[in-house]
């Protein structure tokens, strides 16, 4: 593993809810992600503040569609061909702000990038 450093980051919150909220972002990038497409998730500390990091080289999010992305039911206007509720992301941002974090979604070189911010813990208490 050259060039890795690998350390522990820690969140105190509610693991399954968390975990749910993670899932919420992965299932979306999965969905809109087509082969022979990636999917890379990241985690770093930056200062107080643990950011966990969800990647694709997915179809992005059509800009008119940004500002809503985290409205219940709403879904963007290229995800017709698609199953889904237009829930996932009202879900994602309700869960992080419970937590005192923030979640982002932006594009990113043809794909999108979430972030989900949350305050670090010192330890896995």
């Amino acid at each position: 593993m050259d060039g890795w450093v690998i350390t522990a980051v820690f969140v105190r919150g509610d693991a399954a809810r968390l975990q749910q909220a993670l899932s919420n972002l992965l299932d979306n990038s999965l969905k809109f992600t087509p082969l022979p497409g990636g999917i890379w998730l990241s985690l770093k500390e930056e200062g107080e503040t643990s950011v966990i990091t969800v990647r694709d080289s997915g179809m992005g999010v059509p800009p008119e569609d940004l500002p809503q992305l985290f409205s219940r039911f709403h879904r963007g206007k290229n995800t017709a061909n698609y199953a889904g509720n237009g829930l996932g992301l009202a879900i994602v941002k309700a869960i992080i702000d419970n937590h005192g974090g923030q979640v982002t979604i932006e594009n990113e070189n043809g794909g999108s990038k979430a972030q989900l911010r949350l305050p670090a813990s010192n330890s896995n208490e």
